[in-house]
């Protein structure tokens, strides 16, 4: 399997990142009905800002606990009462959570509406912070799209809003996902130009987690151009960085990629060891998709070795 540099977030969203299960704790779901309790009060009292922040908080708590589906109910039933009261930055707001909801689904198409529409909301009202961030977004549908072209335009409209506004994360990330869209173009020089920008900026600001998905981002790109030891030198810096922080996704990532380089280089043993550490990693990170990926190579890996075993005792019987 070949190494992938690994997508980031332009900008930290206003919602958390979606979690592996859809089943609410008892915690949680308390939560949720205290919530609903608010918003039933905030409709008999005819207080529609107050129902838009409860429904809000709502379709938040579902997203972050694994539930999308029930988010983005949530989500439009704010974008509703929101253009009723006739606030920008609350539409905007809420445009966006729709498009990440819709993302989360794998709704590409209702995501970039959703978007398109927050864009120009966010530039009338002169936020260049959250302008970026949604230009950031719609750069990630597209290259989920497997359209890296579109994903680089929307990306560099996003880095120099993100220069401007001082927001030195938002540049890094950006940066990150530029390198991304080339590596994704085959161009190598450019891609591993992004990326040592990305983590300029993520050493001076001693921010280890960026530190180690850009280092996995550039192990990743001198393994898919041909040079795997170099790679394998860029994945141990990114797992010296990511196991002390408990950064099992970065951990997970970088281990499989170096058992692909290993691979490449005809170290069996190493590469399944590495792989079989991925696969630990993945399951610990609740990556379903990552641990399938690391487990495929596993299997592919003995397959391979099974033959060349059986090839050789046939040939040496022949002798």
């Amino acid at each position: 399997m070949t190494a992938t540099p690994a997508a980031v977030h332009a900008q930290e969203s206003s919602l958390a990142p979606v979690s592996s299960s859809a089943a609410l704790a008892p915690e949680i779901e308390l939560k949720a009905a205290e919530l609903r309790a608010s918003f039933r009060s905030a409709v008999d009292a005819n207080d529609l800002r107050a129902q838009a922040l409860a429904l809000d908080a709502i379709g938040a708590l579902y997203y972050s606990h694994g539930n999308p589906a029930e988010a983005l109910k949530q989500f439009e039933n704010v974008l509703t009462i929101v253009r009723k009261l006739g606030e920008s930055t609350a539409e905007a707001t809420a445009l966006s959570d729709v498009g990440a909801a819709s993302f989360a689904l794998g709704h590409a198409e209702d995501a970039l509406d959703a978007y398109k529409k927050a864009l120009p909301i966010w530039r009338k009202l002169g936020n260049q912070d959250h302008e970026a961030a949604i230009l950031g977004d719609i750069g990630e549908v597209f290259r989920a799209l497997d359209d890296p072209d579109e994903a680089l335009n929307f990306d560099e409209q996003a880095l120099p809003l993100y220069e401007r506004a001082g927001n030195r994360a938002g540049e890094a990330a950006v940066l990150n996902n530029i390198g991304l869209a080339h590596y994704a173009r085959r161009d190598k020089k450019k891609a591993l130009e992004a990326f040592q920008r990305a983590l300029t900026i993520y050493s001076s600001a001693a921010n280890l987690r960026g530190q180690a998905t850009t280092l996995n981002n550039i192990g990743g790109t001198y393994n898919a151009f041909g040079d795997p030891r170099k790679a394998i030198t860029e994945f141990e810096q990114s797992l010296a960085l990511a196991r002390p922080l408990g950064d099992e996704e970065n951990e997970a990532t970088a281990l499989n990629n170096e058992g692909t380089a290993y691979s490449r280089l005809g170290d069996a043993r190493r590469a399944i060891a590495a792989y079989q550490q991925a696969l630990s990693a993945f399951r610990a990170a609740g990556d379903e998709k990552g641990a399938k990926a690391a487990n495929k190579n596993i299997e592919r890996l003995y397959g391979d070795r099974h033959s060349r075993q059986a090839l050789e005792n046939r040939t040496s019987n022949c002798e």
